[in-house]
């Protein structure tokens, strides 16, 4: 028997060794794991060292997460039990539903709230650091990006002042995603007294077994009483300084009140369960101990509902999602959507065309200009059906990042979720869902604004495009569970 022959029978027995694994040992769903089987058999090798580094799931300390949702939950009961959150309840039975979904997965519903919608990665980096230099005990910072550059660099020196002064300033960001944001860029910040804490960091510089699962929420938290979550990171890109992507738009919250704390928890969840060996600065325990800090009474003026919803291989229920299907579904007169990515799965895109077939006027807004060439092909192959259902799909002149849906002028959700099977399924996300009438004419002006610059894409337009472009999009489709 030749090397050659032999060869091809342990590359047979292998792949049928790793297709058994797939299919069945790990039940990895049909559409994640029929292109990993077509990578195994069309390529030697390679696929299956990418499996065994990024394919095979999520490692992380799965009882200390659960140990820190425990604690959470029982401070969240306690703060209600003493009138320090109040829950809210619909008279709307729709909206109670949505409700209901969210508290059910584990988010309450706090009553009192002021928020304030960032369009301007500009305005909204002044407000956050005119916070941040007014802060007076802790600044907690969790940025999926968070760069290495002229806007890195002035959030740093702005936190480096404070950990100076004394004030308790923690830096979280995602480790996969930050290679530049390096020790010597943070040197100074940590040397007076900054907490730096890399997102599920590596130990080896080239394998990283949880490279898929990126945490891309974005928090902030002043002293425990003002919150900030949406689509903006920190880099200058945000700002509109990408010659090859802008203009750049994006949505971001800042929010006062209640839903706060829950921001808080989240974070301190994020933080205290970043670290895959050893131990954390500050311990979780310690933190609910000190509520004092972390957890003021808060401001009750003006009756803005919120649930901070969150979801991720921590959680493991596609709580965001439900969410999302859920406004879909409910929606009665107008439903609007933003995002940067669309690839959903088939139950997404059909809980749309019901919606649209419904009556509900239905919009969709995706980036005109792509910042992921790979990723646009992909978006594009989602929206034959859509638009051949009569949904309206909008081409930002410009990349569009933010990720917002307004139902009826009234439920509005602003976080860091697109829809994608990537923050359906793979990433670490927030969102904040939002009861209000005036938040949700605010998105929906928001949106309408957005559109009056952007152009309509019709049916008959999208199905004259190239068999080079067709070709590009089936092609990478296929890959659409791993992206």
């Amino acid at each position: 028997m030749s090397v050659f022959t032999i060869c091809v029978i342990v590359f047979y027995v292998v792949n049928v060794l790793m297709t058994i694994s797939v299919l069945f040992l790990e039940r990895k769903e049909t559409r994640v794991a029929l292109p990993w089987i077509f990578a195994f058999f069309a390529i030697p090798v390679i696929p299956w060292l990418l499996y065994f580094m990024i394919g095979k799931g999520p490692r992380f300390n799965r009882r200390n997460w659960a140990k820190h949702k425990n604690i959470s939950d029982k401070n969240v009961r306690q703060q209600f039990d003493l009138g320090y959150l109040v829950h809210y309840k619909s008279t709307m039975d729709e909206v109670d539903q949505m409700i209901a979904l969210n508290e059910n997965n584990g988010f309450p519903c706090t009553s009192f709230n002021d928020i304030e919608i960032f369009t301007d990665a500009k305005d909204m980096y002044e407000r956050q650091l005119e916070d941040f230099k007014n802060a007076k005990h802790s600044i907690n910072v969790l940025y999926y990006l968070f760069k290495k550059d002229d806007a890195g660099k002035r959030f740093l020196n702005v936190m480096t002042e404070k950990a100076k002064e004394g004030v308790e300033v923690i830096l979280v960001f995602d480790d996969s995603a930050n290679p530049h944001t390096t020790y010597r860029f943070l040197k100074k910040f940590i040397k007076a007294g900054g907490i730096v804490q890399p997102f599920f960091p590596s130990r080896f510089t080239l394998i990283n077994h949880n490279f898929a699962y990126r945490n891309h929420r974005k928090i902030v938290v002043i002293d425990g009483k003002i919150g900030y979550v949406g689509g903006m990171n920190i880099g200058v890109d945000y700002l509109g300084q990408d010659k090859k992507i802008k203009p750049w738009r994006d949505t971001h919250l800042r929010i006062v009140g209640e839903a706060v704390s829950m921001l808080q928890i989240r974070f301190f969840q994020d933080y205290c369960g970043a670290k895959l060996r050893g131990k954390v600065k500050r311990n979780f325990e310690d933190i609910f101990n000190n509520s004092d800090k972390y957890f003021p009474y808060p401001v009750k003026k003006n009756v803005l509902p919120i649930q901070i919803v969150s979801s991720g291989p921590d959680l493991n229920q596609g709580e965001i999602k439900q969410a999302y299907l859920k406004m879909v579904g409910i929606a009665k007169k107008s439903l609007y959507l933003q995002t940067p990515y669309f690839i959903p799965d088939r139950s997404f895109i059909d809980a749309l065309i019901v919606s649209k077939k419904a009556g509900v006027d239905v919009k969709l807004m995706i980036p005109g200009v792509p910042d992921k060439k790979i990723v646009y092909h992909v978006t594009l192959s989602y929206l034959e059906d859509i638009l051949k259902a009569g949904i309206e799909v909008y081409l930002y002149p410009g990349f569009i990042h933010a990720k917002m849906i307004v139902a009826d002028d009234f439920i509005s959700t602003i976080g860091t979720a697109n829809l994608d099977e990537r923050s359906f399924s793979l990433n670490f996300e927030v969102n904040a869902f939002m009861y209000d009438v005036d938040a949700g004419k605010k998105c929906s002006e928001i949106f309408k604004e957005d559109m009056k610059k952007s152009r309509l894409l019709t049916y008959e337009e999208y199905m004259k495009r190239s068999l080079k472009d067709k070709l590009a999009e089936n092609i990478f489709r296929l890959l659409s569970p791993l992206m």
